[in-house]
């Protein structure tokens, strides 16, 4: 029955039978017979194959919805029976954006399958609205994202606290009028750009430039967006894309400005190309978290992992500044 049930949640989530059929690794018609088997025995039919893409019929909406509940009591019985394996065997399901997933998670996972090796650790990577919608169908335990997570539907857990910067090309004549603005990448290494005496600039002087955003659906683009609405301005040229650090190597081949994190500068080789500015805009400042769907059961793999994460990247304290520059007279 289980099997069944995943059948047609993978349709309704691929809306194609082809591409549902490919994810669970079964030939078409061998799905489309066991649905067919499936809408005769209950007497209803589950998906209005007429439209393009597949859409439920309402009979099928009231049979996914049961559909989702039964299968994540199962997921939560799979965890459940899982901590009684004292961590010997088990999955533990984890997802993220692209640039978090090379450099966050990455090491994380590192960290805990050196401790469990024999939990299987799974990851899926996709855009923050993907994965926000992935853990409330319990397909992903946990989330490492720099989103905002709703405190009604999810759990989540800080990790450590990122700072938004403007990146801009090195030969701009722009660089020349803001000297005592500008940083490069081993002054925000060193943490300068989170001294309270580290000069802002207001974004509203680089709106001429090209702008280098990430498409919707990232939270730096939920940013940018809230910048041009303070300063009232539009950037003249822009270039949408979906990874943080092409629009970060794009600014240092002098192809336009971009907003980065200083995760992004710290986990790349220090090297010329980028200026970089702390900019007067509301909340330049993000918290990366840990987050799991609210009220569901939290394995102990899952407590695990977020207690190793969450001594590799403390929130607190500061990191230490080394460097003299924009030191107060």
């Amino acid at each position: 029955m289980f099997q069944t049930l995943k059948y047609v949640y993978e349709i309704y989530k691929e809306k194609s039978f082809s591409r549902a059929a490919k994810n669970l690794y079964i030939s078409q018609p061998s799905l489309s017979a066991t649905i067919k088997k499936l809408e005769q025995e209950i007497g209803v039919t589950i998906f209005d194959r007429s439209t393009t893409p597949i859409q439920l019929t309402d009979a099928g909406k009231v049979y996914l919805e049961t559909t989702k509940k039964i299968l994540e009591l199962q997921s939560n019985l799979e965890s459940y029976l899982q901590d009684y394996t004292e961590m010997k065997t088990g999955t533990l399901k984890l997802a993220a954006p692209h640039f978090i997933a090379s450099y966050l998670l990455a090491f994380l996972i590192s960290a805990f399958n050196s401790r469990y090796p024999g939990i299987q650790l799974q990851v899926n990577v996709a855009s923050t609205p993907e994965l926000q919608e992935k853990l409330l169908d319990c397909e992903i335990d946990l989330v490492i994202d720099s989103s905002t997570f709703d405190e009604k539907l999810y759990t989540s857990y800080p990790l450590m606290e990122e700072h938004l910067l403007l990146a801009v090309p090195t030969q701009y004549e722009i660089n020349q009028k803001l000297k005592k603005y500008r940083m490069t990448a081993e002054d925000v290494c060193n943490g300068i750009h989170r001294r309270p005496n580290c000069p802002s600039v207001s974004p509203h002087v680089f709106q001429d430039c090209t702008f280098l955003l990430l498409n919707k659906g990232h939270s730096m683009n939920d940013f940018a967006s809230a910048v041009f609405e303070k300063y009232q301005f539009v950037p003249k040229n822009t270039m949408y894309l979906d990874q943080l650090m092409t629009s970060y190597n794009l600014v240092k081949q002098q192809i336009g400005v971009a907003f980065v994190s200083d995760t992004a500068i710290k986990r790349t080789q220090v090297e010329p190309g980028a200026y970089l500015y702390r900019v007067e805009a509301p909340h330049d400042r993000r918290v990366v978290y840990l987050a799991h769907k609210k009220n569901r059961y939290v394995s102990r793999a899952m407590r695990e992992f977020v207690s190793i994460s969450q001594d590799l990247f403390p929130l607190t304290p500061e990191e230490s500044i080394t460097s003299d520059k924009f030191e107060t007279e």
